[in-house]
């Protein structure tokens, strides 16, 4: 009695099935695992909205002052004595963890910033309370002016760079969206106030 095997004939069909069912499934798991990384960063973006609250609960609602980017740190920022806004804001956070983007290609500004985000330092010092506008204070050649933003259009932190995924500018491909945080707590994958 002879062994039935596979041909040589068969086992190629097999493979270049195998092959052409990659090659269909592959696209939809790459956008199934960016669908999950914009979970994450919205989950993380939600718990640093929930400590800022709890950070303006402790402190007069007066948002924190803290460095933009802790790697690249300026003299005046070194002069004020300002810290890390990880740091600053690390009591209130569930950790560390919560400050990096799942879409942070190798952690990499987790690991040199401590967080994957960015926060808006022009914030600092500014009184949060109920009103539905927020009051900037801008100097401009001793020129002293008030602008008031709606708070729906001011960005507390964002992602450092575009890590989720290419986004369509006209008839272009552009680098990736960022995830925002903003003053009202809701968290978006666009900038509102363009």
């Amino acid at each position: 009695m002879q062994k039935k095997g596979f041909t040589l004939v068969e086992l190629l069909v097999v493979l270049s099935i195998i092959a052409l069912l990659m090659g269909i499934l592959m696209p939809a798991l790459q956008a199934a695992r960016r669908s999950a990384y914009r979970v994450g960063c919205k989950q993380n973006l939600h718990g640093c909205a929930v400590s800022f609250r709890m950070y303006l609960d402790e402190n007069r609602n007066v948002m924190p002052y803290a460095i933009y980017l802790p790697s690249r740190t300026v003299d005046s920022e070194k002069d004020m004595g300002l810290k890390p806004f990880c740091e600053v804001m690390k009591k209130y956070l569930s950790g560390p963890e919560s400050l990096k983007c799942p879409a942070d290609p190798q952690a990499r500004y987790f690991r040199e910033n401590g967080s994957s985000y960015a926060y808006n330092t022009r914030l600092g010092g500014i009184r949060f309370d109920n009103s539905k506008e927020i009051t900037f204070i801008r100097n401009r050649r001793g020129v002293e002016r008030q602008i008031k933003i709606p708070v729906g259009e001011v960005d507390v932190m964002h992602d450092y760079s575009g890590f989720h995924g290419k986004i369509r500018q006209g008839d272009e491909w552009e680098n990736g969206s960022f995830m925002y945080l903003y003053a009202d707590n809701i968290i978006g994958d666009r900038e509102r106030n363009k």
